[in-house]
């Protein structure tokens, strides 16, 4: 792939599921914008949040990450669905 077409596809949106260790409690779903939280465990019962939806470019996704940390929450994973769009 060349550095334009990776260039140009992280500038656009992207379908993300991000997933970190602990509960967010969905009082703080409206400074997550329109990430969906949903909340559940793990196999081993530990408790785990993932928030999915669309963000508009990398600086969006940076910005997710930044909250993420704000609230002292360990990143587990980090998915791309580069083929997926505004659904």
């Amino acid at each position: 792939m060349s550095d334009n077409a990776i260039e140009k596809r992280l500038s656009h949106s992207q379908r993300y599921q991000i997933t970190v260790f602990g509960k967010v409690d969905s009082s703080w779903s409206e400074w997550f914008g329109n990430l969906k939280l949903t909340a559940s465990e793990d196999k081993d019962g530990f408790p785990i949040t993932r928030l999915s939806g669309v963000l508009p470019d990398q600086g969006a996704l940076r910005g997710v990450l930044n909250k993420l940390w704000d609230l002292n929450l360990s990143l587990l994973s980090v998915k791309c669905n580069p083929y997926s769009s505004r659904r």
